[in-house]
């Protein structure tokens, strides 16, 4: 029976707007007038995103007499800039799709044409930020490999126009590869792309095959944002601001007086319980900063869902900025497991989907598509619901091989030399004793470190895939799959040949990925098996 005759009205309404949307698109289109609002957003955005270290310039200047005046002058020029530049884009905007292409052109003076190729498309991303959900509109961001930024971004479309299109680039991009049929020039390449995604739409408004492959709760976000929370960002932006209070006064206020008294008479003097007091205090602070990345969490990936759609994971969710993201499979070049420090108490861990390098899902925060919260069970689950997933299923591993031991002590010797000289030195000048005692703690801890390192230092060699685990206070895996081997790369120093040992690196489209100090039969495995999972693959997978 046809698809068609089991639709209810509405799908067959929904599907009717599809197939007009479709027709409609083989001819340039023009973006909303709202997606002037986008535009101006998303500059505002990025000026003030890479503009943290002038927070505090901004902080001491105000400090020393700012002139608001000049200032509220500078934003609105800023704003009325922008506004303008704005307008030029949504009038010179034009897209359309052209049999197996998207060509999008924009530009005043001088026109800028990009065409990308459906096959190439590397994520597809649906987003709908507060201010277009009254008006049921959104944003579609398509990304392909090998560019550093989004490839094209169709602002303000209709929520149905998007998604018709969103689907219309995904299904072209399996009918190429599913269908071996002569694809015609022009007019007729234009009618029959559009008559195998019409067909499709169909199927997939019939049917829903989409399969769930992970949900997050809401106390599974908040987790995340606890344990993720990046501290560095605040002691850049707090740390010069505290340098220009004076601290002095505050010590001698009142207040600190009578709080410092308190904590006293709790304590009784005792110097055990006033650091225990001073390590809750900065407990505190650093859960008040938490907060921050709690509510940022939450509003930004609940309802956490991942889904698969025949060979494609869909990740959707947003409370204020409604996003979907879309990423084949078969780009995956590299899974990442991520466990802060923090995120070990609570034995949970972030996955991240590595794709081509430069191309990140979240826009300009080089991240790729991630599962938070992540407990150990859950891993090999994961994976095993991505049935094309190079490599195969597998759990995290329980234990790892460390390097060679080489590694630590020809490091170690570096800081152990330093302080010797160090120490000869001053016992040349006549230092004190506390000028020894505070040049051998700094070495100690940075050989500890470095041994930490070390010990952290591993890799898991299986039949497909090859993991590496680091980390400090922290850890992390790194699977790498043998087929997404672009090159491997051997080092070794008379040391090293003298003791068997390799640096090997494994290059990946995401990048490379270092295994140091490593039994040079081992290395041999790493290329012998990746050349002989490669010579049986004959798939472009880019």
């Amino acid at each position: 029976m046809n698809n068609q005759h089991n639709m209810t009205p509405q799908n067959v309404n929904i599907a009717d707007n599809s197939h007009h949307f479709a027709e409609q698109l083989t001819h340039w289109q023009a973006l909303s007038p709202w997606s002037i609002i986008t535009y101006i957003f998303s500059t505002l955005k990025g000026i003030l995103s890479n503009g943290f270290a002038v927070i505090p310039l901004v902080y001491t200047g105000w400090k020393q007499g700012f002139d608001a005046q000049w200032f509220i002058m500078a934003v609105g020029a800023l704003i009325i800039l922008v506004s303008i530049a704005a307008t030029i884009e949504w009038r010179k905007f034009r897209f359309r799709l052209n049999g197996e292409q998207l060509e999008v052109k924009r530009g005043l003076f001088f026109t800028k044409k990009d065409e990308i190729p459906l096959s190439k498309i590397q994520n597809i991303r649906f987003e709908q930020p507060f201010y277009f959900k009254p008006l049921s509109l959104g944003t579609l961001i398509i990304e392909t490999a090998g560019s550093k930024n989004d490839e094209a971004q169709l602002a303000a479309l209709d929520t149905l126009q998007a998604q018709t299109l969103k689907r219309l680039l995904l299904n072209l991009k399996r009918t190429i590869h599913t269908h071996n049929e002569p694809i015609n020039n022009g007019a007729n390449q234009d009618t029959e792309s559009v008559t195998h995604t019409q067909s499709l739409i169909e199927d997939d408004l019939a049917e829903n095959d989409s399969k769930p492959i992970v949900r997050k709760s809401f106390r599974d976000l908040l987790l995340f944002g606890f344990y993720h929370n990046n501290f560095i960002w605040f002691a850049v932006i707090a740390g010069p601001i505290a340098g220009q209070i004076d601290m002095e006064k505050i010590f001698d206020s009142p207040l600190a007086k009578q709080f410092w008294l308190w904590i006293e008479t709790q304590t009784h003097q005792n110097i055990g319980l006033q650091s225990l007091f001073f390590i809750l205090g900065a407990l505190c602070l650093y859960g008040l900063f938490s907060l921050i990345s709690i509510i940022a969490a939450v509003l930004k990936y609940y309802p956490y869902k991942l889904d698969r759609h025949d060979d494609t994971l869909q990740r959707s969710g947003g409370i204020i900025s409604h996003q979907q993201d879309a990423l084949a499979i078969k780009r995956v070049q590299l899974i990442h497991a991520q466990q802060p420090a923090l995120a070990r108490l609570f034995k949970r861990w972030t996955l991240y989907f590595k794709q081509v390098k430069g191309q990140e899902v979240e826009q300009k925060t080089k991240q790729h598509m991630l599962i938070p919260s992540v407990q150990p069970s859950e891993v090999e689950a994961i994976l095993t619901a991505m049935p094309k997933l190079s490599g195969g299923a597998s759990a995290l591993p329980d234990k790892y091989t460390q390097i060679h031991i080489n590694w630590f002590t020809r490091r170690a010797l570096i800081p152990l030399a330093i302080a010797i000289l160090i120490s000869i030195i001053g016992g040349l000048n006549g230092r004190n004793l506390h000028f020894f005692e505070t040049t051998w703690l700094i070495t100690s801890v940075i050989i500890g470190l470095m041994y930490l390192r070390y010990k952290h230092w591993g890799y898991v060699l299986q039949d497909k895939v090859i993991w590496q685990h680091t980390g400090l206070l922290g850890r992390q895996w790194k699977r790498i799959a043998f087929d997404k081997v672009q090159h491997v790369k051997i080092t070794q120093t008379q040391g090293q040949k003298r003791a068997r040992l390799a640096y090997v690196e494994v290059g990946l489209a995401s990048g490379s990925v270092v295994f140091p100090y490593i039994p040079a039969h081992i290395a041999d495995q790493i290329v012998s098996r990746s050349l002989h999972s490669v010579s049986r693959n004959s798939q472009n997978w880019i």
